[in-house]
């Protein structure tokens, strides 16, 4: 079986993205389908996310047509898996910067109460609560 590259495997998200979109696959499966096509391999590989959908079916380049130039890979945590971003874009993203907003949560909690003339103290319990957030979406985020 032909081994397939970064192209093939853009191809067959991009298929199941559109399964996605026209309801035939739940969000748990699809991330699921489409952190196997991340891994796959070999065209079978690819080929077995979709023995149970209808068309649309990644369209893959002959080896006769021109090869893609190779694009570079993203470099991710080692041993993490590199899914596609739209498998969970916000904990993703709030992952990425959770140092950044750990950082500006209590600034902005000192301008509130600074701004609202020390009127509502309260403001600071927000910091643990929003650190706390960033920390466990960032935890989940990582398995």
């Amino acid at each position: 079986m032909p081994d397939v590259g970064a192209h093939e495997r853009e191809l067959a998200m991009e298929a199941l993205d559109a399964h996605r979109r026209d309801g035939r696959l739940e969000r748990g499966e699809h991330a699921s389908r489409c952190a196997a096509a991340a891994r796959a391999t070999t065209r079978a590989q690819l080929d077995a996310l979709f023995r149970d959908l209808p068309e649309p079916h990644p369209a893959y380049p002959s080896a006769a047509h021109a090869v893609p130039a190779p694009r570079p890979e993203p470099v991710g945590t080692p041993g993490a898996p590199d899914l596609p971003e739209l498998v969970a874009p916000a904990g993703a993203a709030i992952a990425r910067h959770a140092g950044l907003i750990s950082l500006l949560t209590p600034a902005v909690a000192a301008v509130l109460f600074a701004i609202s003339g020390g009127r509502f103290p309260w403001v600071f319990v927000l910091v643990p609560v929003v650190l706390a957030t960033v920390a466990y979406i960032s935890y989940r985020n990582q398995q």
